[in-house]
């Protein structure tokens, strides 16, 4: 899984069981990151779902993270971040930045987290023939 703090390193492998799991040692105090993470929408082939946007951006290092629906599963996987203009350009503007004048410029874009939907997760598990449960 991908997480955005680095710090975050209270976990191990377990080389018997192939499981990650929990220790008393590291930093177990990662700050939590709440994002909204809307669905905006499903994007498909015209056959299938292949990914869902995100109305947040997946953050550095959390690519391989989960998207889990409301019941907890993993719906989805943390993929891409796209970026798309959205044509409210400043350019050499004049704002009171503190009571002065101060020319600026801005180039608005939005970003959004693109996540790759389950199906396509199991298939690919299926495909490598790699154990997976389902819950």
């Amino acid at each position: 899984m991908g997480y955005p703090f680095p710090e975050f390193t209270n976990y191990q492998l377990n080389k018997q069981t192939d499981d990650i799991e929990w220790t008393e040692t590291g930093n177990p105090n990662t700050p939590r990151f709440p994002i909204d993470g809307i669905i905006t929408r499903f994007v498909g082939d015209g056959k299938q779902i292949v990914s869902i946007e995100m109305s947040t951006p997946g953050l550095r290092g959390q690519s391989g993270g989960p998207l889990f629906d409301t019941d907890g599963k993993v719906y989805g996987m943390q993929f891409l971040t796209s970026h798309y203009h959205l044509g409210f350009d400043m350019q050499e503007k004049e704002v009171m930045i503190n009571g002065v004048p101060t020319n600026i410029s801005n180039y608005p874009f939005l970003h959004v987290g693109w996540c790759v939907h389950v199906d396509r997760i199991r298939e690919f598990l299926d495909e490598k023939k790699i154990t997976y449960f389902n819950a």
